[in-house]
């Protein structure tokens, strides 16, 4: 359990990583820059990060691990209002990190994040299956999780504005029409 003097820390160094990667690419950004907006040394940076690609990659690791845990929770295999409760959980997760998202989705930023998040998606669901996987499967999987994020990635380039509730039941009324 980290203390509370080092959750500050880390805090403050992902809140100006967030803020400096909406004017700026990630490999444009200093830790000297990153630090001063932290109102930190430097050596405090390194005790917790070896460099800002540590720092993303650990914002990613976070983000991918809380979305497996709600898809998880949703025992989506069970009916389809799970599927909506998955639909809703998401939705709202990715509301209330909003900042996170929209920076860390940015193309300019690489991308990467989105696309780690689809391929876990895509393991997810094929690694849910009690039969062996085949081909048909995969391109099922890749074609769901593509429509999905198809959907929430226009929801990010639009600023997020549309309320999450409404995602969430568009996303169900697709995956429920797909189902079928």
């Amino acid at each position: 359990m980290e203390d509370r003097r080092s959750l500050k820390t880390k805090r403050a160094i992902r809140n100006a990583f967030l803020e400096l990667l909406k004017h700026k690419n990630l490999n444009r950004i200093s830790v000297v820059e990153l630090s001063k907006l932290a109102d930190l040394g430097r050596g405090t940076f390194y005790l917790h990060y070896k460099d800002v690609y540590e720092l993303m990659e650990q914002l990613e690791r976070e983000l991918i691990e809380d979305l497996f845990r709600l898809y998880d929770e949703s025992q989506l295999c069970d009916n389809s209002m799970n599927v909506m409760k998955l639909a809703e959980t998401i939705t709202q997760y990715m509301d209330s990190n909003r900042e996170t998202f929209l920076v860390l989705a940015r193309k300019e930023n690489g991308g990467r994040t989105l696309e780690k998040i689809k391929d876990f998606f895509i393991l997810k669901i094929l690694s849910d299956s009690d039969k062996m996987v085949t081909e048909l499967d995969r391109g099922e999987a890749v074609f769901l999780v593509a429509g999905v994020f198809g959907i929430l990635e226009s929801w990010m380039r639009d600023g997020m504005k549309t309320p999450p509730k409404s995602i969430s039941k568009l996303l169900h009324y697709v995956l429920v029409k797909f189902e079928a």
